[in-house]
């Protein structure tokens, strides 16, 4: 009796934890590593960090680390380069071909050589493109780009949204396609992914620091994978995740994010946590085969592009920060060159065309491949006939974003000005002066200026209101009109100043 009694004690225990097993299921934890790179214009290394053939050898080792790897680049990547100035971008799908990407939202710069070069170049790539903010004249789909698209990783299911750059049609040259809200974009699409079982939601986020916070705020997205902004940014509130790589890939961000999945009483649940790391790409080894790879394309560059043009006896600065906020001698070189080139009576060029980021020092030789490093886009010089109230709209869109480095800031020739920074955007010129003379608002001036610009590219939306002089049919590549000069005045030298800032 007493081992009966015994027995069933035991029966009620093993029914009693049998109940409590089917209540429950036993919990099981993913990671899910996400690896990102953006803004990537440099195929090769520069002073030991950056480039294709370390980021390669960064993307091995993390996908040996962990098989549940998504690499993803967050946009900018055929333009602009020295190479990408030859064959449009075509090296750069070669190589992310080469190093494995899994998916990419487009940036702006895929589009700097129009819309049929960027579709072609997405034919060539052997990964997905996401953009659910961008579409056709008509609204409909792009064709070969998705909104949105999922991936699974030991059960857990990932949705994956891309957002390209808003203000694509103004910053670069997308033809007639649209582009949106990407927050608007990015709220529709993860609803429906949600709805359609995903677990978590990705943003491949190409825009504006302020947006992708607010796909954080907002909680839009569990995490923003996010490019455009040059900068190093980790970013987690408890709810959302950010992450950004900077440039180059000089530093490539990840995110281990661990999934605990666990099921009650027939409700599953997933909860993740977060775990940021940063690799200084200076640590790695690179890839042989990459590296090789980018070896025989700077052998072409060098052999086309070393001959000599003259030399500075001036210090030729083109840094982002300088060109993008102030008068610098590089950009009154490009300007003046500009301007002779086509017998204007003033040039305006945008600084964020200027795309060198260096310092030239005094007594530096110039060749032909430090010009169009220097202006990778291929942009022609247009000439176009504004009035004076015209100019003083120009400058004025030029200045009106100096605090946030805008590449609208105007480099300029023939003509000086003073900008009062503690004004509101529109009012901040005055003391225009062409070729020593005042402005006069209602004459009318002979402007060079580069095609982007012509068409209102960077915000200059007066000059479409101008009567071309020069044509886009019979204009010249800007970058040989800066060589042409360089050539002819042999030697670099400084000039007054043209911009003055208060």
């Amino acid at each position: 009796m007493m081992r009966f009694t015994k027995l069933m004690r035991t029966i009620g225990v093993s029914a009693v934890l049998g109940l409590a097993l089917s209540a429950t299921a036993l919990a099981e934890s993913v990671k899910v590593t996400f690896v990102l790179t953006n803004d990537t214009y440099e195929m090769n290394e520069e002073k030991g960090r950056g480039g294709f053939p370390r980021l390669a050898s960064v993307i091995k080792q993390e996908r040996a680390a962990n098989p549940n790897t998504l690499f993803v680049h967050a946009g900018d990547l055929l333009s602009p380069s020295l190479f990408s100035g030859f064959d449009q971008g075509e090296h750069m799908m070669v190589l992310t071909n080469m190093v494995g990407i899994d998916v990419m939202a487009p940036g702006n710069h895929e589009f700097d050589f129009g819309k049929d070069v960027a579709m072609k170049r997405l034919s060539e790539s052997k990964y997905p493109w996401l953009a659910a903010n961008m579409t056709q004249a008509d609204g409909s789909p792009v064709p070969g780009i998705n909104a949105t698209m999922m991936k699974e990783f030991g059960g857990v299911k990932v949705g994956i949204i891309g957002l390209a750059e808003e203000t694509t049609d103004v910053l670069s040259s997308p033809g007639d396609l649209k582009f949106s809200s990407a927050v608007d974009a990015a709220s529709a699409k993860a609803k429906e992914l949600k709805e359609a079982g995903a677990d978590f939601v990705v943003a491949i986020n190409h825009n504006i620091r302020e947006i992708g916070q607010k796909l954080v705020d907002g909680a839009v997205v569990d995490l923003t994978l996010n490019g455009h902004n040059h900068d190093l940014w980790l970013f987690y509130n408890g709810r959302s995740a950010a992450i950004e790589s900077g440039s180059d890939a000089h530093y490539v961000t990840s995110v281990d994010v661990t999934f605990d999945v666990s099921e009650k009483d027939g409700k599953r649940s997933v909860k993740w946590s977060p775990n940021f790391r940063i690799t200084d790409t200076a640590t790695v080894t690179p890839d042989e085969e990459v590296a090789a790879k980018v070896a025989s394309y700077e052998k072409q560059l060098d052999e086309e592009l070393g001959v000599e043009l003259g030399s500075t006896s001036v210090s030729l600065d083109s840094r982002k920060a300088s060109v993008r906020s102030q008068e610098t001698m590089m950009g009154n070189l490009v300007a003046d060159g500009m301007r002779k080139a086509v017998g204007a009576d003033i040039a305006i060029t945008n600084g964020g065309g200027i795309r060198g980021d260096k310092v030239y020092d005094a007594g530096a030789k110039l060749t032909r491949k430090d010009i169009l490093t220097e202006l990778p886009f291929g942009n022609k010089t247009l000439m176009i006939a504004l009035t004076g109230e015209q100019v003083k709209e120009a400058l004025e869109n030029g200045v009106s974003q100096i605090e946030k480095g805008a590449g609208r800031f105007p480099q300029v020739s023939g003509v000086t000005f003073s900008v009062d920074t503690s004004k509101a955007p529109g009012e901040r010129v005055s003391e225009v002066m062409v070729n020593g003379a005042a402005l006069d608002m209602a004459a009318t001036y002979k402007v060079a200026t580069n095609d982007y610009m012509a068409r209102g590219g960077d915000g200059y939306s007066v000059f479409k209101g101008g009567k071309l002089l020069v044509n886009l049919e019979s204009a010249k590549l800007m970058a040989n009109d800066v060589m042409a000069y360089v050539r002819e005045i042999g030697e670099v030298k400084g000039s007054d100043p043209r911009i003055t800032i208060k």
